[in-house]
Order: C-alpha cells, then structure tokens, then sequence
C-alpha cells in the first residue's frame, strides 16, 4: 500500500507520519508495475541494470531499486508513460496497473510488482476533539452506506403463498425478506429484500423456477443500517 509504503520512507528519515489509516476503502484499486517491451528478452529484474526505466513515482522506484542493487537510471515522466519504450526515451517503465489493458495496447508485459494499493481513509493519528470524532464516526457511515449498496441490490417479486418458503430460501443474501399482499389477491404476495449478494441470471432462473414472477432487480445508492 502508498500509504505504509510513505509511513515506512517517512519512519526511515525520522520523520514519522503522524497519521493513522482508518480503513481500506476497496475501490481504486492499482498496483506499482514495472512492465516491458513484449518482445524484449528479460529473465528477471536484474536484467534492467545498466538500463533506463521511465516512471512518474520516482523516489519509490528508485528506493525499490536500490534495495535490490539493481543499477538503472530513472527518466521522470508525467502523463503516457507507457509510450516511452516506443519513443525510445526509456527500456522499461514503472507505471500504476489496474486492469494491464492499458500495458497490452502498448506492446508491454508486466515483470514485477513493486507494491500494491488501494483507496483508503486516513485520519490524524493525536487526539481529537469529541466533535472532531464524531465528524470521522459519520462520514465513515455513509462512505460504508455507498460501499454496502455497491455490493447490494433490491429485489421485488411475486410469489404464491404455496411456493413462499421455496423462493425465500433461493433469495440470496437475505435475512428476512418483507411480504406484501396484493390487493384483491388471495393466493400470492409480493415479496421485496435487500439481497447483500450478486443477483445473477441463474438467481433469477432459480427465484422462477421455485414460483416466482414479475421478478425486478434495482441498483441500491445508499444503505443505513
């Protein structure tokens, strides 16, 4: 992670950061890769010495390098730095992954991780105030509401009386889902959850096929427990 890896820099110059990291927040997810040429032929890492490697996180390259004793020379660049081996301006480049699709498009592999990241919610690491904490207790909250409806949908269907156990048991995800009756309707109920899983095509397939109908799947934005 960025954020251990600047508490660890910070920690070695006797600079501590005087920030406490409150929790991952499972999106913006990356990795810190260094990628080559396809058709280069490299076995390892330590094949870069003597070469140039173009990134725009210099200092963490060059610091991954020097631990590794590996001897190549750094090109600060901004912006595509993927193109730098067809420009010849680098060999190699240390760039943000998240999908690699960016990398293929360019005629690059990947060789080595050098650290792995994702977004993350810091606070101070002192004392705060009661209101300060309660500021933080809040917005953690509703960032864990938005992250919980992510992940959640909302499932509104039909079911006969007959059937009911049969399609609460295939609901996924559900602890007590709510039955509605249908006006003028003896014979079936609506039934309507939260379902904290993925709702897929088979789910659905499944729900029908134990009795359901009018099965309607919706995006959630916000959840508060």
């Amino acid at each position: 992670n960025i954020f251990e890896e600047k508490q660890r820099e910070f920690t070695a110059r006797g600079r501590p950061l005087a920030l406490k990291r409150i929790a991952d927040l499972g999106f913006g997810v990356c990795r810190l890769s260094l990628a080559v040429p396809k058709d280069m032929k490299i076995a390892d890492v330590a094949a870069l010495n003597g070469r140039k490697i173009a990134t725009s996180y210099p200092e963490i390259t060059e610091a991954w390098l020097k631990e590794r004793k590996i001897n190549a020379s750094v090109v600060i660049m901004s912006g595509a730095i993927e193109i730098a081996p067809r420009l010849q301006i680098a060999d190699a480049v240390c760039d943000l992954v998240s999908t690699g699709e960016t990398l293929a498009a360019n005629g690059l592999r990947e060789i080595e991780t050098i650290l792995e990241s994702q977004s993350v919610l810091i606070r101070r690491a002192g004392a705060m105030s009661p209101e300060q904490e309660q500021i933080v207790q809040r917005l953690m909250r509703r960032i864990n509401g938005v992250l919980k409806a992510d992940e959640s949908k909302y499932i509104m269907l039909h079911c006969p009386v007959t059937a009911l156990e049969k399609v609460k048991a295939a609901l996924p995800g559900v602890e007590s889902p709510t039955i509605v009756p249908l006006q003028g309707v003896t014979d079936k109920v609506a039934i309507h959850a939260v379902c904290g899983e993925g709702v897929f095509w088979e789910t659905m397939e499944e729900l029908e096929a134990a009795g359901a109908s009018a099965i309607l799947v919706l995006p959630i934005e916000k959840i508060l427990d």
